[in-house]
């Protein structure tokens, strides 16, 4: 058994200091304001995660970003002892490994209708209004927010 100190999760470290790598292939703008939202009401739910030797950035470009557009101080960041080769293979795979799953639909709508009903803020978590309430609507099909007004009663007092 080894006696050692186990390495910190993450070090608090100044945005501006950290790298993006280069040859990132992915288009995360579109993303950005909603992992900040995201990140002003949880915080950082997972560090950023960068080369020890450049403080370049291997996942996370997308909380990087998100965190100069708050204007954050520090960030939490993960350094990992890794070759340049094994840092574009690991942030490649990172990538890629999250589009791997798939959402159930009537499970993630119960879960947020659930949620909503408890009366917890539902903003933050990605979806916008539209696309919560078309998720939640998901659940009972016969729910129409549109449904006809129903028929007058005819009128027989004058007969």
């Amino acid at each position: 058994m080894s006696h050692e100190q186990p390495q910190a999760a993450a070090e608090w470290i100044a945005p501006d200091t950290l790298v993006p790598w280069a040859k990132n292939p992915r288009d995360n703008e579109h993303a950005v304001q909603a992992i900040a939202d995201s990140i002003s009401r949880f915080g950082f739910a997972a560090p950023i995660v960068a080369r020890r030797a450049d403080l370049r950035v291997i996942a996370g470009h997308t909380r990087l970003k998100a965190a100069q557009r708050l204007n954050l101080d520090l960030v939490p960041v993960r350094l990992l002892d890794v070759t340049e080769q094994e840092a574009d293979a690991l942030a490649l795979a990172d990538n890629r490994l999250g589009e791997l799953a798939e959402w159930d639909d009537a499970a993630l709508g119960e879960a947020l209708a659930e949620l909503r009903a408890q009366g917890a803020d539902l903003d933050g978590l990605g979806w916008d209004e539209s696309a919560l309430d078309a998720l939640i609507g998901e659940l009972d099909p016969d729910t129409d927010d549109h449904e006809p007004e129903p028929e007058p009663e005819p009128d027989t007092e004058g007969i």
